[in-house]
């Protein structure tokens, strides 16, 4: 036991001293970096395999496509934080999207008063659009900030049965028929909004830490163009 005790103070010395220094909630940068790191947050998206559907570099705004989350039955998959995140995500059928919001340092979202009309979308070209905030253009301190939600599937009316999932059966809800005069549109889907997933947030972060601290990629040299032969003309 005596020689054991200094062992394992050893091994917990060399374990803090090896262990990641902790990522920031708001990573901030000064503005001639925010191309960098827009790039970054697309890669960073790509390689824990959730494709970007949405990227705005004016408004700052990425938004990924929806990639299921690894069970029990995958243990190739590394994207869970512990085994109990593994086994939730095994009993429930779970998916992962993320976003990226880049805004200036400070940025306050200006509320609607009370009354005002909902206006929609600016028109490209249009005053309103012209006056928007472009980030691209901007000159000061921005921020970023990374989300990634958790989505559950679940339809409604289930019946799981007690001994297998043959016994599954699922109830029909006369108040779920859609009138026949009602012309409006509802997206159908079955996934339901759960939570945030904040490990995997600090992991997204930190591939963007560490993409926009290595050093830039040289441009390549560009090439002349060959000179036409007489088999080309």
């Amino acid at each position: 036991m005596r020689l054991l005790r200094p062992l394992a103070l050893a091994c917990a010395a060399a374990t803090a001293a090896c262990a990641p220094e902790p990522v920031p909630a708001v990573l901030s940068f000064p503005d001639g970096d925010y191309a960098r790191a827009f790039d970054a947050a697309l890669e960073a998206a790509r390689a824990q395999g959730m494709e970007p559907v949405v990227a705005d570099r004016t408004l700052g705004v990425i938004e990924t496509d929806a990639r299921p989350a690894g069970s029990l039955l995958e243990p190739w998959r590394t994207d869970n934080d512990g085994l109990s995140d593994a086994f939730a995500h095994t009993v429930n059928f779970e998916r992962r999207r993320a976003r990226f919001e880049f805004v200036p340092e400070g940025f306050v979202s200006v509320e609607p008063a009370a009354g005002d009309p909902a206006l929609g979308p600016a028109t490209a070209g249009s005053d309103r659009a012209e006056s928007r905030l472009d980030l691209s253009r901007h000159r000061g301190t921005i921020e970023l900030r990374t989300w990634v939600f958790v989505d559950r599937a679940f339809r409604a009316n289930q019946q799981i049965g007690r001994w297998s999932l043959s016994e599954q059966r699922y109830a029909q809800d006369p108040a779920d028929k859609p009138l026949p005069e009602d012309e409006s549109t509802r997206a159908p889907t079955e996934w339901t909004p759960i939570g945030r997933d904040v490990p995997y947030e600090r992991r997204l972060t930190a591939r963007i830490v560490q993409a926009m601290a290595a050093p830039p990629k040289p441009a390549e040299p560009a090439t002349a163009p060959a000179p036409a032969t007489d088999a080309d003309r």
